[in-house]
Parts: structure tokens; C-alpha cells; sequence
């Protein structure tokens, strides 16, 4: 049960700043945060992490579906089971993230991402995020980890 209510709680979580950013924050303007290590700004994404594919917007908006789905089930499959708790919570974080980020590319065509790095590597600095996208990494690592764990992957 905590996993659905986790996969609810990003999902709106996630939303509700996407959608306060598209009200609020105009194209091009920055909003300094903590001290000035995060930047608040508008980016839409037509493409995956990075902007990859954004020529490609319905191949990305399709396969990401298919991949959430199947996820969901790995996600069933293991509520079912009553075992697995990483891999569990790194797939609720997974379909959390990964659901509002596709829903924004169904309905919009395109994800909001709505913060920056001020700090490190200038190619982190470039990239703009949104909390999915923490999830997303989050979930994959927890799976990960999971994954790695003795019994984790064992039915």
C-alpha cells in the first residue's frame, strides 16, 4: 500500500510544481534558491533526459508507456509476493517519476523541467530538472541495490 501512495504522491507532488512553474515563472527567467546552488527556471523538454530524441517526440511518448507498464506489472508482481522491499520502493519511485513526466509529454506534448545546478561540471549546470527526474534516478538506484541483494530478485 505504500508504494501505491508513494507513486500517487510524486505523481501530484510532481504536477502541481510543473504546473506552478508554467503559471509562474516566464521563459528565460532565473530564480536563485538556497543560497544561490539551485536556479529556478521554465524549460520544456521535448525529448528524454537531456533533450535526447526531441525529434522524436511519439516514439519517446510510446516507448516510455510501454516500459511503465511492464514496470507496473514488475510492480504487481511483487506487491502479490509480499517480497522485494527495495526493489518495490525503486519501482514505486520509477512509476511515480516516470508517469508524470509521460503524462506531461501526452497531454503537452513536451515535460516541464523547472530547476538547474549552479554548482559543479558545466554540462550539470546546462542540464534542467524536475522532482521526477530525481525519482526516476532514485527508483533506478533502489532497483539497483535491490537487484543486488541476496533474495531480492528471488521468487
Amino acid at each position: 500500500m505504500i508504494c501505491v501512495l508513494l507513486i500517487i504522491l510524486i505523481f501530484f507532488g510532481d504536477l502541481c510544481l510543473k504546473r506552478y512553474v508554467e503559471k509562474n515563472l516566464k521563459k528565460g527567467e532565473e530564480i536563485p534558491l538556497f543560497g544561490g546552488r539551485i536556479v529556478a527556471r521554465k524549460l520544456h523538454n521535448y525529448g528524454i533526459a537531456g533533450g535526447f530524441f526531441a525529434n522524436h517526440t511519439h516514439v519517446v511518448e510510446r516507448s516510455t508507456f510501454f516500459v511503465l507498464i511492464t514496470l507496473l506489472i514488475g510492480e504487481g508482481v511483487l506487491i502479490v509476493r509480499k517480497s522485494g522491499y527495495l526493489m518495490k520502493m525503486g519501482l514505486a519511485f520509477l512509476l511515480g517519476g516516470g508517469f508524470s513526466n509521460w503524462y506531461d509529454r501526452f497531454r503537452q506534448g513536451f515535460v516541464t523541467d523547472y530547476f538547474s545546478f549552479t554548482r559543479g561540471n558545466q554540462r550539470l549546470r546546462r542540464l534542467v530538472f524536475n522532482l521526477s527526474d530525481f525519482c526516476i534516478f532514485a527508483g533506478t538506484l533502489l532497483v539497483l541495490i535491490g537487484s543486488l541483494i541476496s533474495g531480492e530478485t528471488k521468487g
